[in-house]
């Protein structure tokens, strides 16, 4: 393929002003991330599947990301929200490149992604070699002249670069699972995914709602409502503006719509278990690691990264599991888009005699 076409995504008239962007098809949501501008597009990692599709596979993908989930809220029966980065996990469907195409068609027609000749892409560290190809392909076909894999766990390392921080173990709340890395001269020594992830808590309170009160919420619910009442910790130590929260669910006994009010207690009782479970595997890993780099974590500490973030006192979980001190990254919703995007081969022209340094205070 001519990348040079006039069909490229990445075509731009000056082809000397190089743009360096990268991608993080996430479980959860997909980011893209240019060093000039920043996050040009940040969509859910979701589709729409056609049940009645007469060939079925990918061609049975009828919308992606926003897209679908408007679909689902209005669909016939016959369509089905699915999560395409988690089905190729077990599958290989190739759902997720036919997803990642269809938001460089949307990135382009924005005028967002013009310019870009090479792309990073952030991978989990289990991400199949198929599916890896595939990725690199829907970018190839968008007209991309260079492509470049990052593993996810650096790229999210060399985020705290921008931030000027460099912690030697870090943890990447995900969607999916939990993931622990130790870091030692700019390479992963350590891996471990560990526990639950984001998902898996949403399940969990959706799970217990059931069974205690009879009242059924959808995941999208669970949650909401785990964003906004839930706590990695007890509260009892700090004062919550908000204890409770008003949900529409479903009552199983009646069968009709219900509101009902969901106290922050209550949700903590749900996800006690889970959340155990969690401590337990992080402060487990730990033990795995070199004796050097824990010495070093009690100086720099253990950072935070991704959505599960955004649980209340998740920080302070962390620390009591590890009894080190323990931060959230700047921004960790994007750290490993972001990261990935300061990993570039070559410095931007007008930065070649930067420092490395320079060209990351930058960019940021």
């Amino acid at each position: 393929m001519d990348n040079k076409g006039s069909n490229s995504v990445f075509q731009r008239e000056n082809n000397n002003a190089a743009i360096h962007f990268a991608i993080d098809p996430g479980a959860f949501r997909t980011r893209f991330y240019a060093t000039s501008t920043g996050i040009l597009l940040d969509q859910p990692s979701v589709a729409i599947l056609d049940m009645d599709h007469p060939v079925g596979g990918s061609n049975a993908l009828r919308g992606f990301g926003d897209q679908a989930n408007e679909l689902a809220a209005t669909s016939k029966d016959s369509l089905r929200l699915v999560h395409p980065v988690q089905a190729d996990r077990h599958n290989d469907l190739g759902w997720t490149a036919k997803m990642l195409s269809h938001f460089l068609v949307q990135a382009s027609q924005a005028g967002a992604t013009g310019g870009a000749t090479e792309v990073v892409l952030t991978l989990p560290h289990d991400c199949s070699v198929k599916t890896s190809s595939r990725l690199q392909q829907a970018c190839k076909a968008a007209g991309a002249a260079t492509i470049r894999v990052q593993d996810a766990a650096l790229a999210a390392f060399y985020a705290t670069e921008l931030d000027q921080s460099e912690p030697c173990i870090m943890i990447d709340f995900g969607a999916t699972s939990t993931r622990l890395f130790a870091i030692s001269d700019g390479e992963v020594v350590h891996y471990d995914n560990i526990a639950c992830g984001g998902d898996l808590l949403d399940t969990t309170i959706a799970t217990g709602l059931l069974e205690r009160f009879s009242l059924y919420v959808s995941d999208e619910v669970a949650r909401q409502i785990k964003h906004s009442v839930a706590a990695a910790t007890p509260r009892s130590i700090v004062k919550c503006t908000r204890t409770s929260c008003q949900v529409e669910c479903l009552s199983v006994k009646t069968n009709t719509p219900s509101t009902f009010s969901i106290s922050s207690e209550t949700i903590s009782q749900i996800l006690q278990p889970a959340l155990n479970t969690l401590a337990n595997s992080i402060a487990a890993s730990l033990t795995n690691i070199d004796r050097y780099i824990i010495d070093a974590a009690y100086v720099t500490g253990i950072q935070l990264c991704g959505g599960g973030t955004l649980l209340s006192r998740m920080d302070q979980l962390v620390i009591q599991a590890t009894d080190l001190p323990v931060a959230i990254v700047k921004q960790p919703l994007s750290s490993n888009v972001r990261g990935a995007a300061s990993t570039c081969l070559e410095l931007p022209p007008a930065a070649q005699t930067e420092t490395r340094e320079e060209y990351l205070t930058a960019i940021v």
